[in-house]
């Protein structure tokens, strides 16, 4: 009886060797950060800054709250002010994201003390944001 060969002329049972790796695995290869990426500790954004982020995911349930509570930031930046304002036909036109998930997410966000509100009858809710750091 004969043994198999390989392309390498090694016996084929070689080819099976228990030194706790996988052969088929890739090689792990030690990270290396770009040049051109600065990481700083508590200064990076994802859209808004990664402490807000952080608050808003553990302050909402949903997609669309977290969306909202987001996009409500976005705002604050934009118009460079801690004060904006929020119609529900500017959310569903641009999100479209209907009212309730609106008044669920700025309640939780209000109960976390994030924002303040002003409600004015017939009007776009006014938001004012408070200086709350986690």
């Amino acid at each position: 009886m004969s043994t198999a060969r390989t392309n390498g002329g090694s016996s084929f049972a070689n080819l099976f060797t228990d030194a706790g790796t996988d052969p088929l695995e890739p090689i792990k290869q030690p990270l290396k950060h770009s040049k051109r990426v600065r990481v700083t500790d508590g200064n990076r954004f994802i859209g808004c800054p990664v402490w807000y982020f952080k608050l808003a995911v553990s302050t909402v349930r949903s997609a669309h709250e977290l969306a909202i509570a987001l996009y409500i930031y976005r705002l604050r930046i934009v118009h460079r002010s801690r004060t904006v304002t929020l119609s529900n036909e500017r959310l569903s036109a641009e999100l479209g994201i209907n009212r309730s998930a609106k008044y669920r997410a700025l309640r939780k966000l209000t109960d976390a003390k994030v924002i303040r509100l002003k409600r004015r009858r017939g009007r776009a809710t006014v938001i004012i944001f408070t200086d709350r750091k986690l």
